[in-house]
């Protein structure tokens, strides 16, 4: 069977992950430069100085930290999904029942980072895999079966077809042998008509 579907969906889940750990390598790289962390503490200062949502011993660094752990994790959960959906693929045909209980775990997995769309299509896909089954050797055998016995019948049907034409040929030649006689019966006829009478010429 054919699962153009689920390769379809899960291919387009990864590309979506991978999407993720390339935005996440840019936001890590980005944060660590100088220009954005003197930029990030001095709008950060400003924001504490003019509000009081925000508790005075939090500092700039403390939210960069943050930030960056956060940045790892989300590295982290979108490259153990990435490589559960590659698995997924591999075992579609293989192992459809694994592949599918891959499919559905890398979609949770990458619903911890709100990678919503990868989370939706990578579910689907494993679901289609787990319902849709493959065709069996004794599907394969009745579809051959059917047709060993449709050709049987076009074959029979055949010879009898042939066997009529042949009786049908008979006739006809008997019919000629039956006309050849009764000619040959006329010609002795007048032989004999001829023999016992003279005058006839």
């Amino acid at each position: 069977m054919k699962r153009t579907i689920e390769y379809t969906l899960l291919i387009i889940g990864a590309v979506f992950s991978l999407i993720g750990i390339v935005f996440a390598f840019v936001i890590k790289f980005v944060s660590k430069t100088p220009e954005f962390k003197s930029e990030f503490k001095t709008s950060f200062n400003e924001e504490i100085q003019g509000t009081q949502d925000i508790p005075s011993s939090l500092s700039a660094d403390q939210v960069l930290n943050s930030f960056a752990g956060f940045t790892n994790y989300a590295l982290v959960i979108l490259v153990i999904s990435i490589l559960l959906t590659i698995v997924a693929i591999i075992f579609v045909k293989k192992q459809r029942i694994l592949s599918g209980v891959l499919a559905i775990v890398a979609g949770l997995v990458s619903i911890l980072v709100m990678n919503f769309i990868s989370f939706l299509l990578l579910i689907v896909a494993g679901i289609m895999l787990l319902v849709r089954k493959n065709k069996t050797n004794n599907q394969f055998e009745d579809v051959n079966f059917q047709n060993d016995l449709n050709n049987n019948q076009n074959n029979f049907e055949s010879n009898d077809n042939n066997r009529n034409n042949f009786e049908s040929n008979d006739n006809n030649q008997n019919n000629f042998e039956s006309n050849e006689k009764q000619v040959n019966n006329l010609d002795e006829t007048d032989k004999k008509k001829k023999d016992d009478d003279p005058y006839i010429y």
